[in-house]
């Protein structure tokens, strides 16, 4: 299988590919992966520039339109280039990203072809919904996450308000500027849609981002968890990569027999 790989937030595609080896070591040599860096150069995540050097990209720096937009123009220029792909890969938030891609394929295309037949989602936020904005630009309701608790919180907006107050939601850098429409997020408590192909959804116990994971998985229809102990992070101990290279092997042979 050809794999598709997207890095997390504040790191680049030679990291992703650091994160990823024991995995791909026991996936086998006959997987192909290639691996995309964002195009908006940030900081780096926690930790990462002790390890490695920079540059340090991410896909969209804020949660509006257009740099939702950017990034999926990104990855589809990657789709006509070098695709096609059978599977995707996301760290965080190219996790999200993707997520974000797959829901919104099933909305305003549901006959079209899946993107690909099997994602690996590791550690990721919930996706943003690129059209969740009114038709005449102003917003129609934002999605509040608690990091601590994983409470959901949706506010609607009265048709004509044009101010939206900016909320505390981890997953992206820098807050909206003035006049600048935030995002909200998919929640499977209130969508309808789901991501239809095979889905596995990496864990970590202890990162602050694992509630809106877990929600991630009720946003899917065939999803295997598998967790672990450790916070926002692929553990690299030869035990726990087996065992997330099992769940995708599966996942992957369930995904070849799918019709």
């Amino acid at each position: 299988m050809r794999f598709l790989c997207l890095h997390g937030m504040g790191t680049n595609s030679e990291i992703y590919e650091a994160q990823l080896a024991p995995i791909r070591g026991h996936l086998g040599a006959e997987h192909e992966f290639v691996f995309v860096d964002g195009a908006i150069e940030c900081e780096p995540a926690h930790g990462v520039a002790d390890i490695f050097p920079p540059p340090f990209f991410c896909y969209y720096s804020k949660p509006t339109r257009s740099q939702l937009q950017a990034a999926y123009d990104l990855v589809e220029e990657v789709l006509e280039e070098d695709g096609p792909f059978d599977g995707v890969f996301g760290f965080s938030q190219g996790g999200a990203l993707i997520a974000s891609m797959l829901l919104q394929r099933c909305r305003t295309d549901p006959g079209a072809p899946d993107l690909f037949r099997v994602a690996i989602f590791t550690c990721a936020s919930l996706p943003f919904d690129l059209d969740c904005n009114s038709d005449d630009g102003r917003i129609k309701y934002y999605t509040a996450i608690d990091p601590l608790t994983g409470a959901v919180s949706v506010r609607d907006f009265v048709p004509g308000i044009t101010h939206v107050e900016t909320t505390k939601v981890n997953g992206y850098i820098t807050s909206p500027e003035p006049g600048e429409l935030p995002l909200r997020r998919y929640h499977p408590d209130r969508e309808r849609l789901r991501i239809p192909i095979s889905t596995v959804h990496i864990l970590g116990e202890r990162d602050p981002f694992v509630p809106q994971s877990r929600a991630l998985v009720g946003l899917c229809d065939d999803a295997v968890v598998v967790s672990h102990e450790r916070g926002h992070e692929l553990p690299r101990d030869g035990l726990f990569a087996r065992k997330a290279a099992n769940a995708i092997s599966a996942a992957v042979s369930k995904s070849l027999f799918r019709c």
